[in-house]
This record gives C-alpha cells, sequence and structure tokens, in this order.
C-alpha cells in the first residue's frame, strides 16, 4: 500500500508541476549535498517520515460479501486506514524556485484536496473514492523536531498527510449452507422401575 500511494502522488504531482520537475522519495540527507539543480529541473521530494493508523470509522468487525441472492460468500477482515505524512521539500537553482514548487503543491491541493480517482494507482485502483490529503498537519507533530534527527540544516517544507486504507488480500470462504436436517430417534432401553412402553424407530427429515 506506501509504494501504490507514491506512485499516486507522483501521478497527480507530474499533472501540476512545471515540466522538467523531479518528484522523488528520498531520505531529504541523500539531497542535503547536491548541487544547486538547473533552472527548470528542479526536484520536489516527498519523505515518508511516519505512518499512524486512522482509528476514526473504524468497523468493528469482519466485512461480510454477499451475492446477488445476498447469500455471503466470502468473509475478509475490516479494512484499516493510515495517515501517511511526507515531508515535503523542493531543491532547484535558487530558494525562489523552490517556493514556486512548494507553492505550486499548496495551488494543487488548495484545487483539489484529494487524490482523485485517475490518479490512483497498484491496489488502489479498486476504489471508487479518492484518498483525502491535507497539508500542514501531521499526526506527528512538529516537523521541526524532524530536522534535528536528520541532522541536516532546516530548510522551507511542508508537511502532507495522505488517509489510505490497507485492503485485505485474504477472503475466507464460509461453511456451505445447510441444505438438509436428519432428526432420528431409537428404542429407549428398558427400564425395570418403569412401566413398560413400547418405542417405535422414527425418522423425521426437513429439506
Amino acid at each position: 500500500m506506501l509504494a501504490d500511494v507514491d506512485v499516486s502522488l507522483q501521478a497527480w504531482l507530474a499533472t501540476q508541476l512545471a515540466p522538467g520537475t523531479e518528484v522523488g522519495f528520498d531520505n531529504p540527507t541523500l539531497l542535503a549535498g547536491i548541487a544547486p539543480r538547473p533552472r527548470g529541473a528542479g526536484i520536489v521530494n516527498l519523505f515518508l517520515h511516519h505512518v499512524a493508523e486512522n482509528l476514526d470509522g473504524m468497523s468493528a468487525g469482519p466485512v461480510r460479501v454477499r451475492d446477488a441472492a445476498g447469500r455471503i460468500t466470502a468473509v475478509h477482515a475490516a479494512p484499516r486506514s493510515y495517515h501517511l505524512s511526507y515531508l515535503v521539500t523542493a531543491w532547484a537553482s535558487s530558494a525562489a524556485e523552490e517556493h514556486e514548487l512548494l507553492g505550486a503543491v499548496i495551488g494543487a491541493h488548495t484545487e483539489c484536496d484529494s487524490l482523485v480517482v485517475d490518479h490512483l494507482r497498484g491496489s488502489l485502483r479498486v476504489l471508487d473514492t479518492g484518498l483525502p490529503m491535507r497539508v500542514g498537519w501531521t499526526p506527528a507533530g512538529r516537523s521541526v523536531e524532524l530536522w534535528g534527527a536528520l541532522g541536516i540544516p532546516m530548510r522551507t517544507a511542508l508537511d502532507l498527510t495522505v488517509t489510505a486504507p490497507a485492503l485485505p488480500t485474504r477472503l475466507h470462504t464460509p461453511a456451505a449452507p445447510v441444505e438438509a436436517v436428519t432428526l432420528a430417534t431409537g428404542a429407549v432401553p428398558a427400564r425395570p422401575d418403569l412401566p413398560h412402553k413400547r418405542w417405535e424407530r422414527t425418522t423425521i427429515t426437513e429439506h
């Protein structure tokens, strides 16, 4: 699921950023020492640094799959969703161009605050609705602390959080429905302390 969200974000940004802009998902420490990029050949980098389960609206039990007749054909675990937090940085020829690139990301989010179905890739293609996105928020807290952990100078950046489901891949087939019930009775052993009564063997069959 994580890789599918990455390529979905890449498909979205490809339609929003200037031609020639590269989209990457590297640790910023790998970019800290690169030379300034040529004009028009900047990099927008999305570093996935935090994953948190989204507990809002989580299903309490398994999901039952039914056929057209309403009969249960399979059972799978309830889908779970996660907040995926990215640190978005721009690496270009100048600070001004980096701000242009980050501004383009903000502008694209302002126009549409979700990853729409057309941009979903991999296992996410089966979804019929987009994935919510938020800019400037992450359940991880302040990204300022992240820069200290990375050990590189702080720079202009955005927090981008996508909420995406981890779709179950295992279907469990339920037991076959009951088609007949057979009830049988047999002779009861005689007891000397009870009056004698004859019992006959009978069979009841329900369909």
